[in-house]
């Protein structure tokens, strides 16, 4: 794909943010207020602005905490946010470890299937009990894109290495 193809599809899909490459804490703290800049110009929903917002910081940290491919003191991949009438979608992507795969997967789908009674309640629970067993933060952040989201998806792709995909939809 060459250069005018990539802007070209970006502008397709409605992204006004994309980041590829090393994800840091850092690094997050300098884009996280450009990125909410951006966001709140779109909509000036302060509601909306903050769930997106919200998404966007939980997926970096994913990337940040996560992702296979490390280097120097963050994760290697991408995150983007896209917006059309319908509403926002934050995407990120990064190489993960196929034997987390199962397990990974059926927490999402897990979580897909909760109201958001349901997302409350283990929320609240996930606090009481503490972060799960390998969890590198408080093991709130699926939970959380779950709760602010109007909904999301995952995919795992193999590309040559495997690729986390996940998207959450946030519909005012």
């Amino acid at each position: 794909m060459d250069s005018h193809d990539f802007h070209k599809l970006l502008l397709s899909r409605g992204t006004f943010f994309c980041y590829s490459g090393l994800l840091s804490e850092e690094v997050l703290s300098a884009i996280s207020g450009i990125v909410r800049e951006q966001v709140s110009d779109i909509d000036h929903d302060i509601d909306l602005t903050t769930r997106v917002f919200g998404i966007f910081i939980e997926q970096a940290q994913n990337i940040i905490r996560y992702s296979e491919e490390r280097l120097a003191e963050g994760g290697i991949g991408t995150v983007a946010i896209g917006h059309s009438k319908e509403g926002f979608v934050v995407e990120a992507i990064n190489p993960m470890n196929a034997d987390k795969m199962l397990s990974l997967k059926g927490n999402l789908e897990e979580l897909q299937k909760m109201e958001s009674k349901e997302l409350r309640k283990a929320y609240k629970q996930r606090l009481r009990e503490g972060p799960p067993e390998g969890s590198k933060g408080a093991g709130l952040g699926f939970i959380e894109i779950a709760r602010k989201s109007s909904k999301f998806e995952f995919d795992f792709v193999e590309s040559p290495e495997l690729l986390f995909v996940l998207k959450a939809w946030i519909v005012p």
